[in-house]
């Protein structure tokens, strides 16, 4: 017969099987789970450590059991991933079914990418897939990271760095971010960016945050004026930037004002 059930009494279920099930049903999406240390990241020179942690690739369930390590290269910058790779064979030893029987993984490891990430689709025919779960930027003897939240994490909400020069108007104003489902959503309050650069900057976030489009991103906030309370609107541009470890939201100034002097809004876009 052409029709099959899977899940069907006496029916042989294979790894693929399981794995085009299980990725439909979170909607085709990758990403880590809140299990052990989320795959946090420490480096000592070039070798990186990968902490435990728990992701769903391609309907795949990856766990790094024990931490982990990773040489980088050097003088470079790219991402840390875990790939899932078919075109790998596993060892195997003994014999299934008898409690000897044991299985030596190679379709799973971590891996220093340095250009652009494989993501295939593994459920239609493809053979890689590399969920990125930490950016790095390397000299010739030390290595920094930062951490890429994936699609199942809910960062909570984090304090933003400001812009140099971007203030709070004497504490009354903030800025925070989070992370949830792939989005980033970036909250900020009466910030005066009259002495950053160019008098219209006013977060940084980290580069893994950076927008997934590589073309800048147009978002519309107010400026207040925290003396007389009038709010003019203005336009945001985030921009994603390709050397250093941040992203920078750049911000056009109108009618007639030189200065932010009370940014305030709400910027959401998705990372991945």
């Amino acid at each position: 017969m052409s029709i099959t059930m899977y899940q069907s009494d006496r029916a042989p279920v294979y790894p693929a099987n399981d794995a085009s099930l299980f990725s439909g049903i979170v909607n085709d999406t990758n990403g880590t789970l809140n299990r052990g240390t989320q795959f946090a990241v420490t480096v000592n020179g070039l070798v990186a450590t990968v902490g435990t942690g728990q992701a769903v690739i391609q309907g795949r369930l990856v766990e790094v059991t024990q931490p982990e390590t990773l040489t980088l290269p050097a003088n470079s910058s790219g991402t840390i991933a875990i790939a899932v790779d078919l075109t790998k064979t596993n060892d195997v030893s003994g014999k299934a079914g008898d409690p000897d029987y044991a299985v030596d993984v190679k379709q799973a490891y971590l891996v220093a990418v340095t250009g652009t990430l494989t993501q295939d689709d593994l459920n239609n025919g493809g053979f890689l897939y590399e969920l990125p779960i930490a950016s790095f930027t390397s000299t010739t003897t030390s290595a920094t990271t930062t951490v890429i939240k994936s699609v199942f994490n809910d960062t909570g909400w984090i304090d933003a760095q400001l812009a140099t020069g971007t203030t709070t108007n004497g504490g009354t104003g903030f800025a925070q971010y989070r992370v949830k489902n792939g989005m980033l959503i970036l909250n900020f309050y009466n910030l005066n960016c009259k002495n950053s650069t160019n008098h219209n900057q006013i977060v940084t976030l980290p580069y893994a945050y950076r927008p997934a489009s590589p073309k800048s991103q147009y978002f519309s906030i107010n400026n207040i004026n925290a003396n007389t309370g009038l709010a003019w609107p203005v336009m945001a541009t985030i921009q994603s930037q390709s050397i250093g470890s941040v992203i920078y939201g750049s911000w056009t100034t109108g009618n007639g004002m030189t200065d932010l002097t009370g940014a305030t809004g709400t910027i959401i876009y998705p990372i991945n």
